[in-house]
């Protein structure tokens, strides 16, 4: 009966803009520069392939439109390959650890696959260094913003090749060496079959006019593949635009011996928060959020998150009713057991710590479902979440900083209150999984150099063999 109070999502539906960095990387190599006897093509693969439970699709790009259009590529529809893993915008990514970990590692597998692109297409162009013009013609009707105006190919050395392309530039004032590109790649391969690089991409200048202020500013991936495992570190940062977002990170491993039925993929995820999801005036915490997400080959696997430090205001009616059962601090670890379809096979939200901070006016007694204007007796009761008829006394999470975490796992573990929330369900499977999550070591900074951006996003790159 509480469905009908509507209350707010443990973490909003918060949309950050990420796959608008996804660019049309097209026009590279176009026309009269195409040489197909520069080079043998002995390309690397940076893909990791990862399983469609991971992303969330499988270069799904069929009825993508705006922003999710622009991981579409040229470049992609000349091989028959599109790179659009793309995530549902409608998702509220931040329900659980499974579907962030969707969202940032659809990222990795996108700029994974344009990045193959890049290095395919450099083998059919001429690597002088020199900045050559694209079929994007900026004078043109035709002009694109989302697509290069200019690139560049290099060999750095007998083993390492790097592509820069500029963006919106006039071919009467073309781009020169001393300019830097808005993408950036790089890679080197060495005898031993080790695969390094780094893909750069400043989002700021590419299409500016589509961009939204809590975009990404930035982004630098980089890969390190060798004959045992296939590794990714990818870095977004945020500017002031975005007001509760500094930086994501997502590291993504592939143990290239591993028994397939078990931990093939290993992802880590963490953000850099500077403010709460939900802001409320009597909590200035700052939250943390981690995650932790292993898969095997054919897709099944489990995400383990944690929350710490959220914000809740849990508002029980709107209209004329003022009825707010109050806002809460609360820490939560919250697992999701996936299987290849990426269908749950077991949720559980646990919180750990949580206090009360104030807000609350919702009455003590007299309140009803119908008309809904619960009363703290009726939600304490067997009626509500059957938490005792003393609860909200003493110190039940009746005062200011005491503990409501019997109140809060009431509410993600009841299947019949607050249907926006995501609530537990199932048992857990005592299979591999379990095993996999039960230790987990996470990210402890979204900065490449682990404390600020300081040179994160450099357009260079030095292979470490």
């Amino acid at each position: 009966m509480w469905r009908n109070s509507k209350p707010v999502q443990l973490t909003g539906r918060i949309s950050v803009g990420l796959f608008t960095i996804i660019l049309v990387l097209s026009g590279c190599g176009s026309g009269e520069n195409i040489n197909k006897s520069a080079r043998t093509d002995n390309t690397p693969n940076i893909a990791m392939d990862v399983p469609p439970s991971l992303t969330g699709s499988q270069q799904n790009f069929v009825g993508q439109s705006g922003v999710n259009a622009l991981a579409y590529s040229s470049a992609a529809n000349a091989v028959g390959q599109p790179c659009a893993y793309l995530v549902d915008d409608k998702e509220d990514h931040f329900r659980n650890g499974y579907q962030m970990t969707k969202l940032l590692v659809s990222a990795i597998a996108t700029w994974s696959c344009i990045g193959d692109l890049l290095i395919d297409v450099s083998n059919f162009v001429d690597h002088d260094g020199a900045i050559h013009e694209t079929d994007n013609n900026r004078d043109s009707e035709f002009y694109k913003p989302e697509d290069p105006t200019h690139y560049s190919v290099t060999d750095d050395s007998d083993s390492q090749t790097t592509v820069k392309m500029y963006y919106g530039y006039y071919r009467d004032t073309p781009p020169i060496p001393e300019d830097e590109p808005q993408f950036y790649i790089s890679w080197n391969e060495s005898g031993d079959d080790t695969l390094q690089g780094r893909i750069i991409v400043d989002a700021r200048t590419i299409n500016p006019g589509n961009r939204k202020l809590e975009d990404p500013i930035m982004l630098r991936m980089d890969f390190n593949y060798t004959s045992d495992e296939k590794a990714v570190d990818m870095f977004l940062r945020f500017d002031g635009g975005n007001k509760w977002a500094e930086g994501f990170r997502i590291h993504l491993v592939k143990d290239m011996n591993a028994n397939p039925l078990e931990s093939v993929y290993l992802a880590r995820g963490l953000i850099e928060m500077k403010a709460q999801f939900l802001p409320v005036a009597s909590i200035k915490e700052i939250p943390v959020v981690q995650l932790y997400t292993v898969s095997n080959r054919s897709g099944d696997g489990a995400a383990i998150a944690k929350f710490l430090d959220v914000s809740l205001p849990l508002k029980l009616s709107g209209g004329i009713i003022d009825n707010h059962l109050g806002n809460y601090l609360f820490s939560r670890d919250d697992k999701y057991y996936f299987d290849k379809q990426g269908q749950s096979d077991w949720i559980y939200k646990l919180v750990t710590d949580s206090e009360y901070r104030g807000g609350r006016t919702t009455p003590e007694i007299d309140g009803s479902w119908i008309p809904f204007n619960p009363s703290l007796d009726l939600i304490a009761g067997e009626s509500g979440l059957n938490l005792g008829s003393d609860y909200f006394t003493d110190s039940k999470c009746a005062k200011i900083n005491d503990k409501c975490n019997p109140l809060l796992n009431a509410i993600f573990d009841q299947h019949k209150y607050f249907d926006e929330l995501e609530h537990n369900l199932g048992t857990e499977p005592q299979d591999w999984r379990s095993k996999a999550i039960s230790n987990p070591i996470n990210l402890e900074s979204v900065y490449p150099n682990g404390h600020d951006w300081t040179d994160a996003f450099e357009f260079s790159f030095t292979p470490s063999i």
